[in-house]
């Protein structure tokens, strides 16, 4: 990374907290999203996590947008000190930064805002933070600014970002990135086939899109006022009326008259046309924890023989390995012969495992759930059937 001065800057981190991971059901519910969840045994939610990993770098309170259902526990995990904006729906992830962002320019014109959901798993915090001084340092030229994942595998369920090549015609209205540890992007590409995502992996300037911009807030809302007018106009009303007598009556106005759109379609892509947009690499393990077989490879790989974590110790302990090629979250007891499997649950039952492997096993108070790894992106569609089957109070 650049070893430039520090931003001038102050650096507002923005957490969007939402979706129902319904491929990690049924330790996922709707009433207990994901992010909600202490799902590797650290002690903390991803929530927490997430504001833990953030604190170092934050000039001003972490603004946390949620769902209004979740907006009670969102308060009791996140703490004092923490701002917590209650949607009151779905509106997908540019309302809900386009509103953070709307408030932190209120409060300071030149803020920049990093946005980071609320779900993911990172452990190596201070290469985050050193991706997120640099990102922080090109979001002051007037880029939006995105952190590139070094991709791992040739991954068909993430979408990825094309980094302008070296000596590229890609000229863009904004100031050289020399310095910041930035590159321009070319593209922002879409969940490919295997095929596409052998060539982004042999390219060598294709990372993962994992979703986390740092931007100038006033740069979000002014760009957003192009693409969206209507979008960055109700923002800024509704972060206009926070604090005020009118805060509930603007927001239950305005709200559901926001387009319903993520920021990778309303700003990343078209900007990136515009040569506005720049990547910094992120040369740190990072997982969305989209389905349990991600979870049962999250675990495995933190777990070690004594228990222990086995990286840098912020996460905590970890699973605790109760047989070979058994991974336990929760006091689980499990006996096993020629088996692979990951247990989650804390019943005083025996879960006994033999000639299996790839396997989650999930036992809840009300579900037993039994998952082959390789069929984890297939969840989501068994928790739809559960309203048709009289089975809604399940999810």
């Amino acid at each position: 990374m650049s070893d430039s001065p520090a931003p001038a800057s102050p650096f507002v981190p923005v957490v969007p907290a939402g979706g129902a991971g319904t491929r990690l059901w049924p330790l996922s519910r709707a009433a207990r999203p994901k992010f909600l969840l202490d799902l590797t045994g650290a002690g903390e939610s991803l929530l927490q996590q997430t504001l833990r990993r953030l604190a170092p770098l934050a000039d001003r309170s972490p603004i946390v947008v949620t769902g209004a259902a979740h907006e009670a526990a969102v308060r009791e995990q996140s703490g004092e000190g923490v701002r917590v904006l209650a949607e009151p729906s779905a509106r997908n992830s540019m309302p809900a930064i386009a509103l953070a962002a709307a408030l932190a320019a209120r409060e300071d014109e030149d803020a920049v805002i990093g946005s980071f959901a609320a779900d993911h798993l990172i452990r190596d915090t201070s290469a985050f933070e050193q991706a997120v001084r640099s990102a922080h340092r090109a979001a002051e030229l007037g880029y939006l600014v995105t952190l590139g994942v070094q991709p791992t595998h040739a991954a068909t369920g993430f979408g990825y970002i094309e980094q302008a090549a070296e000596g590229s015609a890609l000229v863009g209205p904004l100031p050289d990135l020399a310095g910041t540890g930035a590159r321009p992007v070319a593209a922002f590409v879409e969940k490919p086939d295997l095929a596409r995502a052998e060539e982004f992996l042999a390219s060598g300037r294709h990372s993962w899109n994992a979703g986390m911009f740092v931007v100038r807030a006033n740069v979000l809302l002014d760009a957003l006022a192009e693409q969206i007018p209507a979008l960055a106009d109700g923002a800024r009303r509704i972060a206009a009326a926070i604090g005020t007598d009118a805060e509930q009556q603007v927001l239950a106005e305005l709200w559901p008259t926001l387009t319903s759109i993520a920021i990778d379609h309303a700003l990343a892509e078209p900007l990136a046309a515009q040569g506005r947009v720049a990547v910094v690499p992120a040369p740190f393990d990072w997982d969305d924890v989209g389905d349990l077989a991600a979870l049962a490879r999250q675990l495995r790989e933190r777990g070690s023989a004594d228990g222990t974590d086995g990286g840098d110790g912020a996460d905590g302990a970890g699973p605790v390995p109760s047989a070979e090629g058994i991974r336990v979250l929760g006091s689980a007891r499990t006996l096993a012969l020629d088996a692979q499997a990951t247990v989650y649950g804390s019943s005083e039952r025996l879960i006994a495992l033999v000639g299996v492997e790839r396997l989650s096993v999930v036992e809840t108070d009300d579900v037993l759930l039994i998952l082959a790894d390789d069929h984890a992106q297939s969840l989501s569609s068994l928790v739809k059937r559960l309203e048709g089957e009289g089975l809604g109070d399940l999810r």
